[in-house]
């Protein structure tokens, strides 16, 4: 026993007996699962981001149908009438007040990413201090595990994260959390 490390036999406790015998309960798959289904939809590609094709040629027929207004009015109109020109900046306020209103907002999906994470490195990536001392804990209890921060990202920000503790082919989740606080973690039972 004393020279299994040097034999390279060492025990590695499995992640579901460590947390049964520390009466721990993970968040469970199911719930991680439909939370990150529910916030995949939440946070989902804008209808013009949908519809990228379309908006193009939109925009690009909204320039045509100005053009063809503004040759109407100029066949109709006297040559020194500034109606031309008050209907080609009425023209181009409508679809600048589309845009900054955000009607015409173009935001792209959000997507999940997972990646490892130092033991040291919890605080600095912002898990919550609960998760992140269940974590060191847990870490510490069960050698050669490590730990996964889950992000839903979209367009580079960090929107809803989780933890994830691995052991070989063992996985927990010990939480998950948003910018409000704690959705679910892992607790202990006793």
């Amino acid at each position: 026993m004393p020279l299994d490390a040097l034999s390279g036999n060492v025990s590695a406790e499995s992640l579901a007996i460590s947390l049964e015998q520390r009466d721990i309960k993970p968040v469970d798959w199911n719930t991680l699962a439909a939370h990150k289904q529910a916030q995949l939809e939440k946070f989902g590609p804008s209808f013009w981001y949908q519809h990228q094709t379309s908006l193009g040629f939109t925009l690009i027929g909204s320039i045509g149908l100005m053009a063809l207004t503004a040759g109407a009015a100029n066949s109709l109109m006297q040559p020194s009438s500034p109606v031309l020109l008050w209907i080609s900046v009425a023209w181009m306020c409508l679809l600048a007040a589309l845009i900054v209103s955000g009607v015409l907002r173009v935001r792209a999906g959000s997507h999940w990413e997972e990646h490892w994470l130092p033991i040291d490195g919890l605080e600095t990536s912002g898990v919550p201090e609960p998760i992140a001392a269940m974590a060191r804990s847990m870490h510490r209890k069960v050698p050669g595990s490590t730990v996964i921060l889950g992000e839903l990202i979209r367009e580079s920000v960090v929107l809803d994260p989780y933890l994830l503790l691995v052991h070989g082919e063992e996985r927990v989740c010990l939480g998950l959390w948003d910018d409000t606080g704690i959705i679910a973690s892992a607790s202990s039972l006793g």
